[in-house]
């Protein structure tokens, strides 16, 4: 199956987003990792949301990379920012943490630049 490349881009982009709010909430979860022991590594990556995050992003993985077969790094690259603004609002919406005006700001410019970006392909 051939997929457009904008599309394989933004699918990636969504999965990498929803695997930083899963590693959030299971963070949340799983309390503060501040030691590098193997009793808090094992607390860590035996929570359920955390590995669901593993997997959105080894899933987001995939299709960055066959975005990357097909088009220049150049051209990739800047839908990094699309996950930004994913994260934006999947923070407000699922996490309901809240920002002011200047992070809306700031990623509606971010918008601006990766439209600019997807039309000169």
């Amino acid at each position: 199956m051939h997929m457009n490349v904008v599309v394989e881009l933004a699918i990636s982009s969504l999965l990498a987003a929803a695997g930083q709010v899963a590693w959030r909430l299971g963070m949340k979860s799983a309390g503060t990792f501040d030691s590098y022991d193997l009793n808090t590594l094992l607390h860590v990556f035996t929570n359920w949301q955390v590995d669901l995050g593993l997997v959105l992003y080894g899933l987001s993985t995939l299709f960055w990379l066959s975005a990357l077969s097909k088009k220049d790094l150049s051209y990739v690259y800047p839908f990094v920012a699309g996950t930004y603004i994913l994260v934006l609002l999947l923070s407000y919406f699922v996490l309901k943490e809240n920002f002011g005006l200047d992070r809306v700001f700031g990623a509606a410019l971010v918008l601006t630049g990766l439209i600019i970006i997807v039309r000169g392909g």
